[in-house]
């Protein structure tokens, strides 16, 4: 299993070195947006980036380094991030990745962390001078987290990586304030999870970013030992059990967010601690080895350092544990022998396991399924389209109805169409964005409200619907699904060739072995 994590850090590390800009003599030395500070042709640079440092120091210490690198060119290359991320630190301490003054909570939250981790990783490898050095970096960020927030959706993961950020910082300075702050991130993270596990996302519940906060929790406990967190983790990562398929994917478009990828760190991190966490070990590295789920190898730029530092940690904690996983292991409940059918209301997720098939259904999304025979994808609907022109398309994604006959085995879901929010930015749009950039957005009271507004523009606006369609689903091994459905004159239907995303999603559309077929 550690083969398939070092293939994937070993062939995307020589792509990851490439980000930062090494030329000492440059005004942008230290930065990883190439796009910014190579290509030039954006006004900013994405401070993800600089987070990289993380891994890299992971792979350090823990003896994983591919290459016979010298130690201080090493650390001359981890000071550079440092160094990258003074220079974009504004003057109120936040970092940006989506255009400038945006003062995001979440890539602070991200830089601050990673490099905290950074920092406690090298150490030992530093003199005191340039130690004291990157915690001045850092300091600003986490002056920031203190004083900010994040208001404009409740955003799980973003709060768990504010609260471990905060965590890390008290752990050295023992600063009381970054502690108090972090209590209060976590608990409201631990407070508005579902009582079935899972932790909201933008209203709902979405197991690929559910693993990210999972990453940053399982932070959290290694450092703060909690019996509540405990339990919290272990409550997600018994929900987020259903959604791993028989296929070796992950999720899909059921996601509030539509995510299919999987940080896979704190499933190993627990492992021999948490059951749930030993079931993911095996399927996890069969998906990834088998190109089943969204991997490094697939993901982009902006998503990538994430990623990478959750595979470097799942690499280099394999020497705490047997890599061999016994054959008597409790298996995930897609590949489980018993039979069953749990419905998660609150998540509008339903999962039906037989003899030979698994099905899941996405009760809010209209009826969506995917359902599984023999360990394989038969069908799949993953939402209906109608249009009325080529700018106007509507998708059924909202169920106003959902009726479960245990007794017949049957599900009749009730949704009507509405419009798509996915658009293109345009030149104007851009232009203004500058404008409030350069001034309004540097009052934070009012770039949080115009925040609020894209949020509720581009994800949870809810218009009106047209049209409507009742399905009702015959659930088992021959699953069979009929439509009922009803839209107005000039509308017509159509079938979407791939799945449909109807809101506007970065994480959305990652490249799976399964979208061959």
């Amino acid at each position: 299993m550690r083969d398939v994590f070092a293939r994937e850090v070993y062939n995307n590390l020589p792509r990851l070195l490439s980000l930062i800009d090494t030329d000492d003599t440059s005004e942008s030395y230290g930065l990883g947006d190439r796009y910014y500070w190579a290509w030039g042709l954006t006004d900013f640079g994405n401070a993800t980036f600089q987070g990289m440092a993380h891994g890299l120091s992971l792979l350090w210490i823990g003896n994983k380094w591919p290459y016979e690198t010298d130690p201080q060119l090493f650390l001359d290359r981890i000071d550079a991030l440092f160094i990258g991320t003074k220079k974009l630190t504004r003057l109120d301490g936040s970092l940006e990745e989506a255009f400038p003054n945006e003062g995001s909570y979440c890539v602070t939250a991200l830089v601050a962390f990673d490099l905290l981790r950074t920092y406690s990783l090298l150490r030992e490898e530093i003199n005191d001078e340039l130690a004291q050095s990157w915690l001045a970096t850092i300091r600003p960020l986490i002056k920031y987290l203190k004083n900010a927030d994040e208001h404009h959706a409740l955003i799980s993961n973003h709060l768990a990586t504010a609260s471990a950020a905060l965590f890390c910082w008290h752990e050295l300075i023992s600063d009381v304030q970054a502690f108090a702050k972090a209590e209060i991130l976590l608990a409201r993270v631990l407070q508005n999870q579902s009582d079935e596990g899972w932790f909201v996302e933008y209203g709902g519940a979405d197991p690929g970013y559910e693993s990210l906060c999972l990453h940053y929790l399982t932070d959290i406990y290694r450092s703060n030992p909690d019996e509540r967190l405990r339990r919290a983790i272990e409550n997600s990562m018994s929900f987020l059990s259903y959604c791993m398929h028989p296929d070796g994917s992950f999720s899909g478009n059921y996601g509030n967010r539509y995510t299919r990828f999987i940080y896979p760190s704190s499933f190993y991190k627990f492992r021999g601690e948490i059951s749930y966490a030993e079931k993911f070990l095996a399927p996890i590295s069969e998906s990834i080895s088998n190109n089943a789920v969204v991997s490094l190898s697939c993901i982009d730029e902006p998503n990538f350092i994430p990623l990478f530092n959750s595979y470097c940690m799942a690499l280099t904690s394999y020497d705490k544990f047997s890599e061999i996983i016994p054959e008597n292991a409790e298996k995930l409940p897609c590949n489980s022998e018993l039979n069953f059918t749990k419905i998660f209301p609150s998540a509008g997720l339903l999962f039906d396991k037989g003899d030979r098939h698994y099905t899941v259904v996405a009760l809010k999304r209209g009826g969506a399924f995917y359902h599984f025979v023999d360990g394989y994808l038969k069908n799949k609907c993953l939402g209906l389209i109608i249009k009325k022109n080529t700018k106007e398309i509507y998708c059924n994604h909202h169920s106003s109805s959902i009726n479960f006959d245990k007794q017949n085995n049957t599900i009749t879901i009730e949704s009507d169409f509405r419009k798509q929010k996915k658009r293109l930015p345009k030149p104007w749009q851009f232009f203004i964005l500058r404008l409030a950039c350069m001034t309004m957005f540097r009052i934070r009271l009012v770039r949080e409200i115009i925040k609020s507004f894209l949020v509720w523009l581009l994800i949870s606006q809810r218009e009106s619907g047209v049209g409507s369609n009742t399905r009702i689903i015959k659930l088992g091994e021959n699953l069979s699904v009929k439509d009922n459905l009803s839209i107005p004159k000039k509308f017509i239907q159509i079938q979407p060739k791939q799945a449909v995303v109807p809101i506007h999603m970065a994480s959305k559309g990652y490249w799976q072995i399964q979208d061959e077929n």
